[in-house]
């Protein structure tokens, strides 16, 4: 039984949500402000050598951000100390999910559980504290990996030939991928300001290019059918997030007045679900994931599998109903991004 004076227990998705969604709304969170090239990194283990992800991967870059932390590396008070190193006295941690499954279904159970924990019964969830190397003493300094300016254009312009999508040079001032054709459709490179913009609006929409049915088959772009609809809110938010890892990884510079337009539909798609984000983070790192598998497979289903995706059939790029073309327009005033949909 449970006694008045016992603290309720804490509910981590939605404070990881509330906390996203007033960083939203005070033009506050990591992928709203510009960086330099190799000034943002993925968060990662040091211990373990792994980057964490999905809305993991979110949440901490959101609490480095507020806080100040420039270290991208986390790890708990125990494996600091066993390590050699300390967590200041005083200092405050920062929640995080782990997630094992003891019977990995073949039918997708684990990912239904990590889509809403309370519908499964099949895993272990377990809820970490982690501290930033910015709170620790005596580890070892951070060396971030230095890009120069081509290379930075190489790899984008890796990322993008390999894609699988025919991306055409042939708006005035748009950008957006069409999902009837299967194209990517841009301004000239010369109509954007810098390399970052152009390279980060292509990315963007290569990201929603992988929710295609012969690639992801994601649900939030096949069952998203004019603008303003739930799946399309939800949609923009996974291709932003998937441009943003992209970015983060390849030390890609960011502008973030491309996708001020898309802030109000963002925190729609989250207040009312605290889970979300983390099926956002999830689908836009497997997103990422696979873009970048592309680079390195000979073949799509090759590329699929590497993420831990069966093979498609694949389809006529073509469709019997409705086409929806996810889009962005460059403002000429202010340089940032507007969605229109085309039937």
């Amino acid at each position: 039984m449970r006694h008045d004076s016992e603290k309720p227990k804490r509910d981590l998705r939605q404070e990881v949500t509330d906390a996203i969604i007033a960083a939203l709304e005070k033009g506050a969170a990591p992928w709203q402000k510009p960086w330099e090239a190799g000034a943002l990194e993925l968060p990662s283990n040091p211990t373990s050598g792994k980057p964490y992800r999905g809305g993991n991967a979110v949440h901490l870059i959101l609490v480095a951000s507020s806080k100040g932390f420039e270290d991208p590396r986390w790890l708990t008070y125990k494996q600091a100390q066993e390590s050699g190193w300390q967590v200041r006295k005083g200092e405050k941690g920062t929640q995080i999910e782990f997630w094992r499954f003891p019977e990995r279904s073949k039918c997708g159970a684990d990912s239904l559980a990590e889509q809403n924990p309370e519908q499964s019964d099949k895993f272990v969830c377990r809820v970490y504290t982690v501290f930033n190397a910015n709170q620790i003493d005596g580890i070892p300094p951070h060396s971030p990996r230095v890009r120069q300016e081509w290379e930075v254009a190489q790899t984008a312009e890796s990322i993008l030939q390999h894609s699988g999508v025919r991306i055409s040079h042939d708006q005035a001032d748009r950008a957006f991928y069409n999902r009837l054709s299967d194209t990517i459709h841009l301004p000239p490179k010369a109509a954007f300001k810098t390399a970052g913009d152009y390279y980060g609006t292509a990315l963007h929409e290569a990201a929603h290019a992988t929710g295609h049915p012969r690639r992801l088959n994601r649900e939030t772009l096949n069952e998203s059918y004019h603008f303003g609809d739930l799946n399309y809110a939800k949609e923009e938010l996974r291709a932003e997030l998937a441009s943003v890892f992209l970015m983060v990884e390849r030390g890609i510079p960011h502008n973030s007045e491309r996708h001020a337009a898309y802030v109000g539909s963002w925190v729609d798609a989250l207040r009312d679900d605290k889970h979300e984000i983390f099926r956002a983070g999830r689908d836009a790192h497997k997103a990422a994931d696979l873009l970048l598998a592309l680079e390195m497979e000979n073949s799509i289903d090759a590329a699929l599998a590497s993420v831990g995706k069966s093979p498609v059939a694949t389809e006529p790029l073509t469709e019997p109903a409705r086409a929806i073309a996810i889009s962005g327009q460059p403002d000429s005033r202010s340089n940032s991004r507007t969605m229109e949909v085309e039937l």
